[in-house]
């Protein structure tokens, strides 16, 4: 009889451990998904800071092309540091929220390799 309330006991513990461990699962499954998503955003900015930082260039290149006077080209010139200083502002950001996700990536990871 002891035997058999052990083992009861057991099973018990058992399985409020796999649904514990099912929760947790479907936890780190969702963050999975969320991290997956946050990954793709950062990548789209990249590329889209890439194109804006092109389209700026280009559009600098016309302006100093078509300039005609030093007021002109000292505006441009303004302009174009101007948005050196905003390119390297947005540079920083990104490589914080690159940090961050490198953070969340390796709790996440340890988290899983617990789930498993």
């Amino acid at each position: 009889m002891k035997a058999m309330i052990t083992a009861f006991l057991f099973l018990l513990t058992a399985t409020a451990s796999a649904n514990t461990n099912s929760e947790k699962c479907t936890a780190l499954k969702a963050e999975l998904i969320a991290m997956q998503a946050a990954q793709a955003q950062i990548m789209n900015s990249l590329v889209s800071n890439h194109e804006t930082f092109a389209s700026t260039l280009e559009e600098y290149s016309d302006n100093l092309t078509g300039a005609s006077g030093q007021s002109s080209k000292k505006s441009i010139t303004r302009d174009m540091k101007s948005s050196a200083k905003a390119f390297r502002t947005r540079g920083v950001q990104g490589k914080r929220m690159a940090e961050k996700l490198q953070l969340g990536t390796e709790d996440l990871l340890n988290r899983v390799s617990e789930c498993l």
